[in-house]
């Protein structure tokens, strides 16, 4: 009997102890293509052949898309992003078909920031987040 509570326990412990506890949506979590997601949706990605990618560190505004900006998303945040758990205020405007939306006050969370100035930023409530690059 003691065997099996022992076996019950490490499978407990081997399941529950290596879970990293993500609320990100997982395909935007595990990509690293800038990209934009409103709604549980994804509404832009970023194709280096045929885009452009701009930031300005002193507006704390992050800008991409197409070479004719007929398919776009601007970020401006309240804050730079500097490290995971960091809350942040943003503003959100991306082009859908042929009109321009916009979302104001929508407060991301850095969920991820790694060495190569990449940030993902997250609303769970929303399901609204994106994908940025920190250029120098």
């Amino acid at each position: 009997m003691r065997k099996y509570l022992y076996i019950i326990a490490f499978a407990v412990l081997a399941c529950t102890g290596c879970k990293e506890k993500v609320d990100m949506d997982l395909e935007m979590y595990n990509s690293e293509q800038v990209s934009l997601m409103v709604k549980g949706k994804k509404v832009y990605t970023y194709d280096e052949g045929a885009g452009q990618m701009a930031f300005n560190r002193t507006l704390r505004q992050f800008r991409t898309g197409n070479d004719d900006m007929t398919n776009f998303f601007v970020l401006t945040c309240s804050e730079l992003p500097r490290e995971e758990g960091q809350e942040i205020r943003a503003d959100i405007q991306w082009t859908s078909g042929n009109t321009v939306k916009t979302s104001t006050g929508v407060i991301l969370k850095v969920e991820k920031y790694d060495g190569t100035g990449l940030v993902w930023l997250w609303n769970a409530a929303d399901k609204t987040g994106a994908i940025v690059k920190i250029l120098n």
